[in-house]
C-alpha cells in the first residue's frame, strides 16, 4: 500500500484519529489516541474502494478534456457537434454516478 493511500483510508475509517504511519522496516502503525486500528481486511478493502475512486475520477477527467473550445463550438454550430457532446456529458454524468 503507498503510504498517503493508508493515511487516506485510515482518516476515512477512522475520522479524528491521531496516528503516525512509520515505513521502516517494521511498517508500523501507531495510534496516539484511544482510536482502535482497524482490521487489516478493513485498511484493503478501504484502500481498494479509494483506488477504484481514483480511477472514476481519472476517467472523468479524461473525458471533461476532450471539450475543447473547438468541440464545444462545434456542438452549437452542428448537429453532429450537440450529439457528441450530448454523449459526452452523459458519459461524465455516469461516472459520476458511480463515485
Amino acid at each position: 500500500m503507498i503510504h498517503s493511500q493508508l493515511t487516506e483510508a485510515l482518516l476515512n475509517l477512522r475520522p479524528g484519529a491521531q496516528f503516525s504511519i512509520y515505513a521502516d522496516d517494521s511498517s508500523q502503525i501507531v495510534i496516539h489516541d484511544d482510536t482502535v486500528l482497524p482490521s487489516d481486511s478493513d485498511l484493503l478493502a478501504e484502500c481498494e474502494k479509494l483506488a477504484s475512486r481514483q480511477v472514476i475520477i481519472n476517467k472523468i477527467i479524461e473525458l471533461e478534456a476532450l471539450e475543447t473550445p473547438r468541440r464545444l463550438a462545434e456542438s452549437i454550430l452542428t448537429d453532429e457537434g450537440k450529439a457528441w457532446l450530448t454523449s459526452n456529458r452523459d458519459k461524465i454524468a455516469t461516472e459520476r454516478g458511480k463515485l
